[in-house]
């Protein structure tokens, strides 16, 4: 499962890395999060309450940070185990580009799940997996810049939209004002 994003964060590169490398912010930015302890420099050990789908377990998460470009980034490698809920693996590659107005995050993530937590369908997993990483960052950013602004609620004009994808908005558009007439007609 791959899993991006982007977040525009009004602070200063540096200061957006030291709290990506500190243990308190972290844990008030993972959901559910109970516990983050550092092992070391490059490590971390996370106690993390989680449900997705019908599965609700505590997971104990080994994080290692490797590919270290401070300021620029880093690469978050890990794995959870819940006991009889599964395991899940994964990477997440954070990049923090300077911007004018301070500093934009974008983080590719690639997820693998095992145990029940793959038996309950891959939709159904990719959608949580999705949220418990867009909530993350989201609470992360927020954290630094209670005005940060998730990279896709950063306004697009219709040209930077594909044709395609200009086709089916206004299809969506004309459907949602045929019923809205057909709406107002049967009042």
């Amino acid at each position: 499962m791959d899993i991006k994003g982007e977040y525009r964060i009004g602070c200063e590169r540096q200061r957006v890395w030291q709290a990506l490398n500190d243990a308190e912010v972290l844990a008030r930015c993972i959901p559910g999060c109970e516990s983050v302890d550092m092992q070391g420099p490059t490590r971390l050990k996370a106690s993390i309450l989680a449900t997705i789908g019908p599965v609700k377990s505590k997971f104990d998460t080994q994080i290692t940070l490797e590919n270290l470009n401070p300021p620029v980034g880093y690469t978050l490698t890990g794995e959870s185990k819940g006991g009889p809920a599964g395991f899940a693996r994964g990477s997440a590659d954070v990049r923090l580009e300077e911007i004018d107005d301070g500093t934009l995050l974008v983080y590719d993530a690639k997820f693998q799940v095992g145990g029940k937590l793959a038996q309950i369908g891959s939709r159904l997993v990719l959608g949580a997996t999705r949220k418990l990483a867009d909530d993350f960052f989201g609470n992360f950013s927020r954290e630094l810049d209670p005005g940060a602004q998730r990279g896709s609620e950063i306004g697009l004009t219709m040209d930077q939209v594909p044709a395609r994808a200009r086709g089916m908005l206004l299809a969506v558009a004309l459907v949602v004002v045929a019923l809205l007439i057909w709406w107002f007609l049967i009042r």
